[in-house]
């Protein structure tokens, strides 16, 4: 993409009413948060635990009540995120550091933005994974690769990020509107052309042209949907297994102290809803013997493609509605 192109892209963007918002809120109303809230969230990296499994977008409450609906087995506890965004969760935990202990599986485009080879070993899942139906990497494709990827490195701690239940919703219950965005930010990572509109799920949802009942029932239903790969992948990897998430996601609440809704995720907000995220950890028995040792030989499983992929990965977090 060229610098033409990047500048009609930021066009198109900053002439949708939503999208103007979240650069606000993220740009202007983050940096008085972060004055009077300061950064109180935990660094996942300090907390113990083998295997690391990342939901996208999951609010505390949400997960507690399907928790309960599930009878999930295991503890449950909150955790302090560090970001209200996937790319503010990915720098705050992992950017400018190197973990030769770890090695990452990924759904989500944003790491090839903000991250610069932190673990021993990635897989860019994101890059030929994707489902074009879904719009999203599957779950259970995501599971089937932390599998493959834990049989290659038994001795290093895995991080599994899936993309559920961010939208789109591909759970039980569909919304009438295209809630697919994610396609969008794939592409710009790949640097591929996207056709992107702005109108989405969150958008209506903000102006009220979905239900509160009807968007908080996907949203539900799209957490069941992952949650039917998380807890069975739990159950499969050896060691002490933590289900988290980066972030969570506000339906309009206040950005306090000031009276101002906000809706989906944007960065740098300082919100109990965005921030505070579930620590859920199933029964387990013995742990892994985690080997630290120097950069993997052995290139990404999606390497050559990831790295044809810059400005892709600009286009494609845009449609997802990430502007910072």
């Amino acid at each position: 993409m060229d610098l033409l192109e990047r500048f009609r892209m930021a066009q198109r963007m900053m002439a949708n009413p939503f999208m103007r918002r979240q650069q606000f809120l993220s740009s202007v109303i983050g940096p008085v948060q972060s004055r009077i809230h300061g950064n109180d969230g935990e660094y996942v990296m300090d907390a113990d635990w083998d295997n690391l499994l990342i939901l996208d977008a999951c609010r505390y409450d949400l997960f507690t009540q399907i928790c309960a609906k599930l009878s999930l087995d295991g503890k449950l506890t909150k955790f302090q995120s560090r970001g209200s965004s996937s790319s503010e969760f990915l720098l705050e935990n992992f950017g400018g550091r190197s973990y030769n202990d770890t090695v990452y599986v990924t759904a989500n485009p944003h790491e090839k933005r903000v991250l610069d080879d932190s673990f021993y070993f990635t897989d860019r899942v994101w890059i030929d994974g994707w489902s074009d139906d879904d719009g999203i990497v599957p779950p259970e494709v995501l599971s089937e690769r932390a599998l493959s990827v834990h049989e290659e490195f038994p001795n290093k701690r895995q991080i599994v990020h899936f993309m559920q239940p961010h939208t789109p919703f591909i759970g039980e219950t569909q919304l009438d509107i295209d809630s697919r965005l994610t396609g969008g930010l794939r592409d710009m990572m790949l640097d591929e052309s996207s056709e992107m509109d702005f109108g989405f799920a969150w958008e209506a949802l903000q102006d009220g042209e979905i239900e509160d009942g009807i968007f908080w029932e996907a949203y539900r239903d799209n957490l069941i949907r992952v949650l039917e790969e998380a807890i069975p992948l739990a159950e499969e990897l050896p060691g002490k297994t933590v289900i988290t998430a980066d972030h969570g996601n506000a339906i309009g609440e206040w950005a306090t102290p000031f009276p101002i809704p906000v809706y989906f995720h944007p960065s740098k907000i300082r919100m109990p809803v965005l921030n505070t995220v579930p620590w859920f950890v199933p029964p387990y028995s013995k742990r892994k013997q985690i080997v630290r040792s120097g950069k993997s030989g052995s290139a990404d499983i999606s390497d050559e493609a990831a790295e044809s992929g810059d400005d892709t990965i600009e286009e494609r977090l845009s449609a997802l509605g990430y502007v910072d």
